[in-house]
């Protein structure tokens, strides 16, 4: 473990290594500390799609700047690691299920035709069926969007840890217990009994972030929101487009990605603290969801089931900038389910900030000192 770096970067999930990949891309010393393995948490187990189109709001225009510059850098990451993520271009298909949706879905069509790198039309009852005949045929139409991306968050994330690391950054199995200041100025990072000296920190401990508020004397309003994925038995002929739709009143995707298996997500359950257990209501939820959808569904086989914690703010954005009042300290959070699509310009606009003192990525609305 180096004695000194110039950044420490306290996380290594996707967020943390992207960071300190834009970092050392700059030419920075870096160290990130990591508690677990890379990827071992909600990075590892996201479902891994690209889809800017699906979210409107505050972040809408930071998720298209970040989707173009992933389509910039998955070449690049998976390159100098040698790992392959996985990554598919597919169709993307937002289900009417109820009648009641086609007015709102039909106005969705023209706003995402507004964003240059995607196109959007209306399909029919029988035009979605003619795409895809598994669908079933009580469905209302859909809105298409070409084309997404589909990867492996688990692959991509330890694509960008190795990748971070061929540039000279140095991954630390260890768990950060504090700051060490030098009046309000952050100078090292206590990791047990010893302190890796630096200039700045970054807090990009996802779910775990709170806990970090001592080390700040700000409160950081993150808490753990439990999401479960299950993954059936692939297709014998592929499936070869995302399809999403609201389902009982919830949310739920259909995808088989590279790894042959047919992804089934995602739940999103808040109040359970930090348990990973995955649940019977769950596995049943999902699957009732995803038959809706694809009846053909009821006959494949259970694959895997996971659970991880997002780390969810409490206005629902992320935080990212400069720490209030704490020279060198800088924090990025509260992605959400979002993680893995926001990582490359979240890696861009904190390394700007560490770097030149300020970027052209506008994030100042994400900062922590909304809160005060």
């Amino acid at each position: 473990m180096r004695s000194h770096s110039e950044v420490v970067v306290v996380g290594g999930g996707i967020v943390g290594s992207s960071i300190a990949h834009r970092l050392a891309s700059t030419g920075v010393r870096v160290t990130v500390i990591e508690r677990d393995s890379i990827g071992s948490h909600a990075s590892g187990f996201a479902l891994g799609l690209l889809n800017p189109t699906n979210e409107t709001g505050n972040i809408e225009a930071l998720n298209h700047l970040s989707f173009n510059l992933h389509k910039q850098q998955l070449d690049v990451v998976q390159d100098e690691s040698g790992v392959d993520a996985h990554v598919l271009t597919m169709p993307h298909i937002e289900l009417a299920l109820a009648e009641s949706e086609i007015p709102d879905l039909k106005v969705e069509v023209a706003r995402i035709n507004a964003f240059s790198n995607f196109k959007s039309s209306w399909l029919e009852p029988d035009e979605v069926r003619k795409m895809e005949p598994r669908i079933t045929d009580n469905n209302y139409g859909g809105v298409l969007v070409e084309d997404v991306i589909m990867l492996d968050s688990y692959n991509l994330t330890l694509a960008t840890g190795q990748a971070a690391e061929a540039r000279g950054v140095d991954f630390v199995l260890a768990e950060a217990t504090g700051i060490v200041y030098e009046k309000d100025k952050a100078v090292g990072v206590a990791v047990g009994s010893d302190t890796i000296a630096c200039d700045a920190v970054v807090l990009a401990l996802g779910p775990w972030s709170g806990t970090a508020s001592l080390w700040i004397d700000i409160d950081i309003p993150i808490v753990p929101q439990k999401g479960e994925i299950v993954r059936v038995e692939g297709f014998e002929h592929p499936l070869r487009i995302h399809l999403h739709g609201m389902v009982f009143g919830d949310s739920c995707s259909v995808v088989e990605k590279a790894d042959g298996a047919t992804w089934l997500a995602a739940t999103v359950e808040n109040g359970t603290g930090f348990n990973v257990t995955p649940s019977g209501k769950a596995l049943e939820s999902l699957s009732q969801r995803g038959m809706r959808m694809i009846p053909e569904l009821e006959s494949h086989q259970l694959v895997l089931h996971t659970a991880c914690m997002r780390p969810v703010a409490s206005d629902g954005d992320p935080i990212l900038g400069k720490v209030p009042g704490k020279e060198g300290m800088f924090i990025a959070t509260g992605t959400g389910g979002k993680g893995i699509l926001l990582a490359p310009v979240i890696g861009r606009a904190l390394a700007d900030l560490i770097t030149t003192g300020e970027t052209d990525y506008e994030i100042s609305e994400f900062g922590l000192d909304r809160f005060s």
